[in-house]
């Protein structure tokens, strides 16, 4: 760290771990003076994104930020759907099994902070990305992989075909809490138009999905 934490203002400090976080990674993009690490794939579609919020209650005794993981998609962007994030959460999600977690710049928290972040995107977050750069392997992995996400099914219908996004789907469904939730939702979609079904709206989390998978054809195997 340049500085002494204790004399710079919040959002400074907050710039400052980002960038010595940042300086880690040089294969990404930096923007936003560190608070967005960005890296396209070899095949030029799929975008790997880092982004740090500030929490905005900082102050000169608590400064705290949360990084977030994205994974897009140029192709799926194009045709409107979910603003092309295949997949993605925050790094405690992804990596240390502690959702939503917030970290600690102020004080002698900042040292122990940047090396800390940096080691769960090392560990944790670069093998998801190189993952997405060998698409045939990735799919395969998902399909055999306990990893389920909503998104996901974006990705596996535009990059594997309806037939593995209805396996990704269906295996989806069975592992979900929300199970019978979404299987009723899907069944009330067929006494609608399908003009009138919009995925644009969300009636609740994981809606969207619901109506992607019934107007592309993707059915719930008995």
């Amino acid at each position: 760290m340049k500085g002494n934490n204790k004399e710079m203002e919040p959002r400074k400090l907050c710039e400052e771990a980002w960038q010595e976080i940042a300086s880690k990674f040089p294969d990404f993009k930096v923007l936003a003076k560190g608070q967005k690490l960005k890296r396209v794939a070899k095949n030029k579609d799929i975008i790997f994104e880092i982004y740090f919020q500030a929490s905005r209650y900082n102050c000169e005794y608590s400064v705290k930020f949360i990084p977030h993981i994205g994974i897009y998609s140029k192709s799926i962007k194009k045709v409107g759907i979910n603003h092309g994030l295949i997949y993605g959460g925050d790094l405690g999600s992804l990596s240390s099994g502690k959702p939503h977690e917030w970290w600690q710049l102020a004080g002698a928290s900042y040292k122990c902070t940047v090396e800390e972040v940096s080691k769960l995107i090392k560990i944790h977050i670069i093998p998801i990305f190189d993952y997405f750069e060998n698409t045939q392997a990735n799919i395969d992995r998902i399909l055999e992989g306990s990893c389920t996400s909503a998104s996901l099914l974006y990705y596996m219908y535009y990059f594997a075909g309806k037939n593995k996004a209805q396996q990704y789907f269906n295996k989806f469904l069975k592992e979900n809490k929300m199970k019978s939730r979404y299987i009723s939702f899907y069944e009330s979609l067929k006494s609608i138009p399908t003009e009138n079904i919009s995925l644009s709206y969300s009636e609740f989390s994981g809606a969207i999905m619901i109506k992607f998978a019934y107007l592309n054809g993707i059915e719930i195997e008995k």
